[in-house]
């Protein structure tokens, strides 16, 4: 009984019309009266009550001459009208989408109008691309900075400028405690860097964690990084040269789904493996200067 009760309450019914229904299906011919004595529910609610199961089809109000209160019989219809009723439903909501699918342009154009819900900040050239390069780990510095990385060249912005952000940033990152992971290709490029950036500091490993794909389809020309709903995009490749910073969940939510799907594909970049691909020679050539 618990799993019928429950049941008609989710098909629509209230638990006083629940009790009244099934006690219709149990006899075919009964009265408000005898109702109200068999569920306890007060006789002016059971006529109410009767009004509504009809109303949804469950019931039928007959009388044996005229229309007064004492004088209604009550009959439950074949119980199948259930499911009949579900498959109207159904057919009426099936019709109410389409009918709603056609007014929602109309309805989210005076919703949304003309204001912007996100924020785009270009900025071109050289000084573009270095103020999004340079600022990303002190834009929000406590949230967790996923990035798909090409691993800039240093003749973009200097050695010296590149390094002494990774330095900065090292630096300060203990305290900082942001979590850093990293998606590379892994190329004759990237594979430099790391061992570069290696040799100069073997801490630089100790607060980031960086993984590799190795797919020569795998073509990444920026650096573009997913922190909490902002995106940060760096480029400097051949003849494009800007940086771009965009405020926007949506578009944050998606390349983060795009960051998980790739850092599942890739392959952790460890000490030892680098160490493997021989002495950095720009490391030793620095050095020696």
């Amino acid at each position: 009984m618990d799993q019928i009760n429950k049941t008609l309450i989710k098909f629509g019914l209230t638990d006083n019309e629940t009790k009244i229904y099934l006690e219709t299906l149990k006899e075919d011919d009964l009265s408000p009266f005898k109702l109200a004595r068999l569920t306890g529910i007060p006789r002016t609610t059971v006529y109410e009550i009767l009004m509504s199961l009809s109303l949804k089809g469950l019931v039928r109000l007959e009388s044996s001459d005229g229309f007064t209160k004492q004088q209604t019989r009550v009959k439950a219809k074949n119980p199948s009208i259930l499911r009949d009723l579900l498959w109207q439903k159904r057919q009426n909501i099936s019709n109410l989408e389409l009918e709603i699918v056609d007014i929602l342009p109309s309805l989210k154009g005076d919703y949304h109008q003309s204001e912007s819900n996100a924020d785009f900040q270009f900025f071109p050239g050289i000084q573009g691309a270095k103020r999004v390069y340079f600022t990303e780990y002190i834009a929000n510095p406590h949230l967790p900075i996923h990035a798909i990385d090409n691993m800039m060249s240093m003749d973009v912005f200097g050695r010296q400028a590149v390094n002494q952000d990774i330095d900065k940033w090292l630096s300060s990152k203990p305290q900082q405690n942001t979590e850093i992971k990293e998606v590379v290709g892994l190329t004759p490029w990237t594979k430099h860097v790391l061992g570069y950036q290696l040799a100069r500091d073997p801490e630089y490993f100790k607060y980031r964690n960086i993984r590799y794909i190795d797919d020569p389809h795998f073509i990444i020309n920026q650096r573009i990084v997913i922190q909490g709903t902002t995106l940060r995009i760096a480029t400097a490749h051949q003849e494009e040269v800007w940086g771009l910073v965009i405020n926007s969940p949506s578009l944050s939510q998606s390349w983060q789904s795009i960051f998980q799907f790739l850092w599942h594909q890739s392959t952790p970049i460890t000490i030892d493996l680098i160490k493997s691909w021989g002495k950095n020679e720009f490391y030793q050539a620095e050095n020696k200067s």
